[in-house]
């Protein structure tokens, strides 16, 4: 999926862009980032599950997709980690979703949109530049994070 690619391109293309501003030094929570990208898609699970096991549980996974249902879901995965990394982890969790929920929003309201103020308001919003299957974000993302590593390898 194009989306994925780009969720996972700007992730690590922050990372490194932090590495080189000298505000994260630790390179073994660039994963952590990437997979906190992919985690408000947590979602197309129930869509699976909906297809091929006939149960509906779309309603209690949309939350997930949302800024403050990511968060809850980032803390408490965060706490299968040690206690010294527990706030790192979630911070590179949160950072990688903060990505997800940025790119989503300026997605074409194809499903209405962001609930961006879930669970105050059920409003949804979008920028509306982008239909989920151009390829533009990747090729944004994608030449962002290769100009960004070729700067970090440099300066390495």
């Amino acid at each position: 999926m194009p989306d994925w690619l780009t969720y996972i391109t700007s992730a690590a293309g922050l990372c490194i862009r932090l590495r080189l501003a000298g505000v994260a030094t630790a390179r073994r929570y660039l994963g952590v980032a990437v997979i906190g990208s992919l985690l408000p898609d947590t979602v197309k699970i129930s869509y699976v599950l909906r297809g091929y096991a006939h149960l509906d549980l779309v309603s209690y996974f949309i939350p997930f997709h949302t800024p403050v249902g990511a968060v809850v879901f980032a803390m408490l995965l965060s706490y299968f980690f040690e206690a010294s990394e527990r706030i790192q982890v979630f911070l590179y969790l949160v950072l990688g979703i903060s990505v997800h929920i940025l790119w989503d929003f300026t997605l074409h309201p194809y499903g209405g949109g962001q609930l961006l103020l879930f669970p105050a308001s059920f409003s949804q919003y979008s920028l509306g530049l982008f239909w989920a299957d151009s390829i533009t974000p990747l090729a944004i993302s994608g030449l962002s994070f290769l100009a960004f590593l070729l700067l970090y390898r440099r300066s390495s």
